[in-house]
Order: C-alpha cells, then structure tokens, then sequence
C-alpha cells in the first residue's frame, strides 16, 4: 500500500513534508555526496535552494504531481495557492504523516 490512502491524504500532508524537507541541509549533504573528491557545495547555494522550496514552490510540486497522476483533479491553475491551503488546513481531519524519517 502507498504511503497515502486518498488524495485528500497526499494533499494534506505531502506539501507541508516537501517544505520541511527541502531545507538547505538536506540539498548540501545531498550534493556533498555526489561532488567529486575534495570539492564541496558552497553554502549559499543551499541557501538559495531553501529559498525558493517555499509554499508557492510546494503550490507548484503539488499541482504538477497531481496533474501527472490524477489528471489535474484538485488543483486548478488560478485558484492553486488558495486550494492548496484548503487542503492542508483539512490536516486537521487526517492523520499527520511526517516526512522523512
């Protein structure tokens, strides 16, 4: 079974786990593990990466995942910023399910 039983599960929980783990940390260890020997990410790449997997950038991952595998039937273009905080403001319904663990 998937990590989500519904959709309304995934849009509930999924943006906010993509925001807490998407922190400059996790992107300088991921990219310190593929940088050739001796080199290392600078920080404020990290920093930058942060910056910008904020809510407008989970908006946007959630409305593509869900127009890739559900055929758009949640988020709509105009409306998405506002749906999405639809969405998670439901969490309160549905079991949290954090990130990574």
């Amino acid at each position: 079974m998937g990590r989500y039983a519904n959709h309304e599960d995934f849009g509930a929980n999924a943006p906010i786990n993509f925001r807490e783990d998407t922190t400059s940390e996790s992107y300088l260890k991921g990219m310190s593990g593929i940088a050739p020997p001796g080199m290392k990410p600078k920080a404020m790449r990290g920093k930058r990466y942060e910056d910008n997997t904020d809510f407008k950038a989970s908006v946007k991952w959630h409305r593509n995942f869900d127009i890739a595998m559900f055929g758009g039937t949640d988020i709509g273009f105009p409306e998405s910023e506002t749906k999405q905080m639809g969405l998670e403001e439901k969490i309160d319904g549905i079991e949290r399910k954090p990130g990574r663990r």
